[in-house]
């Protein structure tokens, strides 16, 4: 069993978790003897915590003592607070506004609520919210909206190509804090009420714990579970840290982001170097977390009075003012926006959304990243920044690029034709697989139970995505390959250089 116990060893909130769903009973009649008072969170079946309420060491010594055979582990109860710093900023940009008889979809904001000014309010298309409005502050929400709509705008230079789609003000939490539980929560029951309209979500949210080298969070897991049981698209920032302030290395990205299903966005600065507050992977098992990077503004120690200067990336406050701030959740923010973009473009159905397929905006986005001119690690970066949308959405009408989308078992074999290679010997190419996959949450063996690998090009590891550069010779043929019959949807992108 694992124990961390609260700093002080103060009566706290811990959270716990079981290593089979089966001891339930008996650990909640175990609870009940010592009059303890819990909250259990289920969040699909069998797959829950418990918030035990206001304890401290002198029974997690008891549970130590009866039950250590069958938690896994019990620890102070993450919470989740906004502390965010925005400066006023000089100037305004044109409010844009829907066109009439065309077509959007909506990007969903898991936040703190959004503000209806004038920016955002002809965007706003529904408010799903469990607080009373007078108890949600807007401020964070409103930023990563506004960045999402008129981010572009806002910092002169085309950095997504935005353009205009639907909001969903999904508030999910208020004003103050929240435990990891009940922000969890919120978040499924959010997406479940909404999934067949809102097919991908911005959540620039994070609880302040490191996530592991070898287990994957339960937050993770549960973002996980909700993007494969309904069909949508997470985009998750990595979180920020402060150790720049103290001169200390950065630390491990955030519990969530190491969700595998998820876009994970990480953060750079203008000059294009990784943000100092952007945390690092990668994820767990070497899976490769964040995915990709974006403009998320910049935070410095002022080495004369210790304080903090900021770079910001612009957006609004909550009285519809041009404001700055910095943090992968801004980052994130250009990237949702994005991704919705790219759905807008190639969405067919846009009464049902039927056609929603979130390996191909994966692929897309992943294809087209770049590292910056700095070099960054792939622990800063992950698979680099993305293109455009206007040059991503190109893609779709270029004879040097083949998209294949499919689902396979065991073996896929793709023969890319004497016309790819323009009847060459050879060929150079660049290739992206995005793919989806049964995932074991409760973590009994491997978290992937079917993995793809590609013949003799990209055999190593396991990750939901995979993407190199090889030469091919003209009649061999891309083999794609699993080691059961599991059956996996997916997306490979393959470009002659």
């Amino acid at each position: 069993m694992k124990i961390n116990i609260a700093k002080n060893d103060i009566f706290s909130n811990y959270k716990v978790k079981l290593k089979d769903f089966r001891f339930a009973k008996q650990f909640e009649k175990l609870l009940n003897d010592y009059d303890i008072c819990f909250k259990k969170t289920e969040y699909f079946e069998n797959f829950f915590m418990y918030n035990l309420k206001n304890i401290n060491s002198k029974f997690i010594s008891i549970l130590n003592d009866k039950a250590a055979n069958y938690i896994m582990y019990i620890e102070p109860m993450s919470v989740y607070s906004l502390p965010i710093r925005i400066d006023e900023e000089s100037g305004e940009v044109p409010v844009i506004y829907p066109e009439k008889n065309k077509n959007y979809v909506t990007l969903g904001i898991l936040d703190n609520g959004l503000a209806h000014i004038n920016y955002l309010h002809p965007w706003i298309k529904k408010v799903h919210t469990r607080f009373l409005r007078e108890n949600t502050s807007c401020t964070h929400g409103t930023f990563v909206a506004g960045i999402a709509l008129y981010g572009d705008k806002l910092e002169n230079r085309e950095i997504v190509k935005n353009e205009g789609f639907y909001l969903l003000d999904s508030t999910v939490l208020d004003s103050t804090s929240i435990e990891e539980d009940e922000l969890l929560k919120n978040i499924l029951l959010a997406v479940q009420e909404n999934y067949r309209t809102v097919k991908i979500w911005n959540l620039s949210l994070s609880v302040k714990l490191e996530i592991d080298e070898n287990m994957f969070s339960d937050f993770g897991i549960v973002l996980d579970y909700i993007q494969k049981k309904y069909s949508v698209l997470i985009c998750k920032s990595g979180g920020n840290g402060g150790d720049f302030m103290k001169k200390r290395p950065k630390r491990k990205l955030y519990h969530g982001s190491d969700s595998l299903l998820s876009l994970v966005v990480a953060s750079i600065n203008n000059d294009n170097y990784s943000s100092q507050f952007s945390r690092l992977g990668l994820g767990p098992q070497g899976t490769i977390k964040p995915d990709v990077v974006s403009y998320g503004g910049e935070l410095s120690l002022n080495e004369k009075d210790g304080s903090m200067n900021m770079n910001g990336s612009k957006s609004f406050s909550i009285k519809g003012n041009i404001a700055s701030s910095s943090g992968t959740s801004f980052a994130n923010a250009r990237i949702a926006s994005l991704a919705t973009i790219l759905y807008q473009n190639t969405c067919t159905d846009f009464k049902n959304f039927s056609d929603f397929d979130a390996t191909f905006i994966k692929a897309l986005i992943i294809h087209s990243a770049k590292n910056t001119d700095k070099n960054l690690s792939i622990e800063e970066a992950g698979f680099g920044l993305p293109e455009n949308s206007q040059e991503i959405l190109s893609y779709l009408k270029n004879d040097k690029i083949k998209i294949i989308r499919g689902t396979m078992t065991k073996n896929y074999s793709i023969n890319l034709g004497g016309e790819f290679f323009e009847y060459k010997k050879n060929a150079n190419i660049k290739c992206t697989l995005a793919y989806e996959t049964e995932l074991d949450y409760f973590q009994k063996e491997k978290y992937i139970l079917s993995d793809i690998k590609i013949k003799e090009f990209s055999e190593k590891g396991e990750n939901l995505v995979r993407k190199f550069s090889s030469n091919i010779d003209r009649g061999k043929n891309i083999e794609l390959f699993s080691t059961n019959e599991i059956e996996k949807k997916f997306t490979i992108i393959i470009e002659k250089l």
